[in-house]
């Protein structure tokens, strides 16, 4: 019998041959990386040699749910893709929620593992327990929207799929792979990698029984962990409007960089526009990922006039990158181009950032109208916004020529200097929470193994009070530098078992820490410490790390946009004379990981304490 909460199955997939088989791996594997990018870290470290193209045949596409994903955990509908980023080089991974890690697990399968190039365009079936490709040629140029209805139509209404759009197809570096029709594993282009493979979806459909080790009591401690979860304040602003609640408190505050990074909160005095109520007021439909009680998203529709759309309520994010970024206060707008990325597969976050990044261009001259045929790429022009992220998702124009790649791409095409403009983090254009106020993030968006990613959770989110309640004892001041490094270490461990486990940022941080040892000990029958969630994170962030070592790449060489951490500082603002002291807090992160702090390389005596004697093997050579 496989481990309580899993399938105890891994469908490896070759395209070269087109041949599928099952892998089943042992309990311990399950019970110590607990699925997610834990087990698909391991497996692709395992699997991949390195240096590897990451758009060649050679690159491990995979697919992973977690222990927790499709029980009755709390938002436990989690699913991850894991490759080798064609956007950094590095480790790259993104996590989407709705219902295709459930109905994954439904059809099977805890995960499957693509190598190879189809000949021509396939999609897997994953199918009560079976696995087979099927020809797709009439798929290929479809839309995300277009395959989901396929889909239903010919497997059932529970079917799903996550897929690429045409973005995907071309191997456009902003494309990412989407279920749902507007959920999305958004992050280090892994949809490019997709459309590498010519493979346009996962179909997952089935009705397996996901066991449980003790469901009467996971039922009642769930009850508790769900009732203090909705005490919590943060719990209600989702409930009620979504990310989107937060959007015009974010940019008052400076949490949203604005203005490309470059401005202040007087540059848009009319975020209120694209906040809360007034994106509320698009919303025909309150939506729910599979089984949440949050239910934070929402289904958009804009009926008439130029920005007539049909969609997902835009995030948070997406209202910063389309919104403040860009100084764009015209939410109907934003709505079309949350549907372009939607229905295309991009990421809203590096799309809406590379239209920025275009603008500032334009602003400075660098760009002309000659260069944008036509369009007049101007701050808070929400019209050319639109129909550059739009030649973004098609292909055509100015933006599907320079931009559909990202902003480091687009500033080596422009030249003239554009790359002062691309704010990044080795090739991943950086998400809407701003370092100089939760100084925190820069450690983050510098040293995970994913670079520029704030979902990875540190000392930021206790800086910016996001993390769960009792995680991290004492009280520590936001720009307070020594003695962050453990609580990133604390916080970022906790967190890593939680995304592997298969369950939501926004639940981890509305309830205890125990609601992970918990849900696990009930769901697969083994008890799990706080101290163990501890080690078992250590060991995935040590593991991604050395994915990236083994690479050739060390975090700690990595170069950050001066504007990034206030170089120099902004002269108004919230943020005014701020400079974060990134190199003293990356030293005191290292020792408290134990790691080598002048190369930032996990120690061979931490490494094996964390059971990854397979990994100092090839960081530390025996003679080296």
């Amino acid at each position: 019998m496989p481990v309580p909460g899993t399938m105890g199955k891994i469908l490896m997939v070759d395209l070269d041959a087109q041949q599928v088989s099952v892998e089943t791996p042992d309990d311990d594997l399950y019970l110590t990386y607990l699925g997610g990018y834990g087990l698909g870290a391991y497996y692709l470290y395992k699997m991949q040699k390195p240096g590897v193209d990451p758009l060649g045949p050679e690159n491990h596409l995979g697919f992973f749910t977690g222990v927790l994903t499709g029980t009755p955990g709390i938002t436990a509908n989690r699913y991850v893709v894991v490759a080798k980023s064609p956007k950094t080089g590095t480790w790259g991974d993104a996590n989407s929620g709705g219902s295709f890690g459930p109905a994954m697990k439904r059809a099977g399968f805890d995960g499957v593992i693509v190598k190879g190039v189809s000949e021509k365009p396939v999609y897997l079936l994953l199918e009560n327990g079976e696995g087979k490709l099927v020809p797709a040629e009439d798929w290929w140029g479809m839309d995300a929207h277009e395959v989901e209805d396929k889909t239903q139509e010919l497997y059932g209404k529970n079917a799903r799929s996550a897929c690429i759009g045409p973005p995907g197809e071309k191997m456009n570096l902003l494309s990412c792979i989407i279920n749902d029709k507007g959920r999305a594993a958004g992050r280090s282009g892994l949809g490019a990698v997709m459309g590498s493979k010519k493979l346009k979806a996962i179909v997952a459909a089935g009705d397996a029984e996901i066991s449980i080790a003790d469901l009467d009591g996971m039922k009642a401690s769930m009850k508790e962990h769900r009732a203090f979860m909705r005490e919590q304040g943060f719990f209600d602003v989702l409930a009620e409007h979504g990310t989107s609640g937060i959007a015009a408190a974010a940019c008052a505050t400076a949490d949203t960089p604005i203005k490309n990074w470059g401005g202040v909160p007087d540059d848009f005095p009319t975020v209120e526009k694209i906040s809360d109520e007034n994106v509320k007021a698009l919303q025909k439909k309150k939506w729910g990922c599979w089984k949440c009680p949050i239910s934070c998203g929402g289904l958009t529709e804009v009926e008439e006039g130029p920005y007539k759309s049909d969609t997902h309520k835009p995030e948070y994010e997406t209202l910063g990158s389309f919104g403040t970024m860009c100084l764009n206060d015209n939410v109907e707008s934003i709505n079309l181009c949350n549907e372009y990325c939607n229905r295309y597969g991009l990421d809203t976050i590096s799309a809406g950032c590379t239209v920025a990044f275009a603008i500032e261009c334009y602003e400075n001259g660098v760009l002309t109208k000659d260069d944008t045929d036509g369009l007049e790429l101007t701050w808070g022009n929400h019209q050319a916004i639109a129909e550059v992220t739009r030649q973004i998702a098609t292909g055509e124009g100015f933006g599907g020529k320079v931009l559909a790649d990202g902003a480091k791409a687009a500033a080596e095409r422009i030249g003239k200097g554009a790359e002062q403009y691309a704010i990044h983090v080795g090739g991943e254009e950086l998400p809407m929470h701003d370092p100089r106020l939760n100084p925190g993030l820069a450690t983050s968006y510098k040293m995970d193994a994913t670079p520029g990613r704030h979902t990875q959770m540190s000392a930021w989110t206790v800086e910016g009070q996001f993390s769960p309640p009792g995680l991290v004892a004492g009280e520590y001041e936001r720009y307070q530098v020594e003695g962050k490094g453990q609580v990133y270490r604390t916080v970022a461990a906790h967190h890593h078992v939680t995304s592997a486990a298969g369950m939501c940022m926004f639940s981890w941080c509305n309830m205890k820490p125990e609601s992970l040892t918990d849900s696990l000990k009930y769901t697969t029958g083994k008890e799990y410490t706080l101290d163990e969630v501890q080690q078992m994170g250590d060991r995935i962030t040590a593991l991604r790390t050395a994915f990236n070592i083994r690479e050739g790449f060390r975090n700690i060489d990595l170069k950050v946009p001066p504007r990034m951490i206030g170089v120099p500082p902004l002269e108004a603002g919230p943020l005014e004379g701020v400079t974060v002291d990134i190199d003293t807090q990356i030293r005191d992160y290292l020792d408290a990981m134990g790691w080598d702090a002048e190369t930032g390389v996990p120690t061979r005596e931490t490494l094996d304490g964390l059971g990854l004697d397979f990994v100092s093997a090839d960081l530390h050579p025996a003679g080296a």
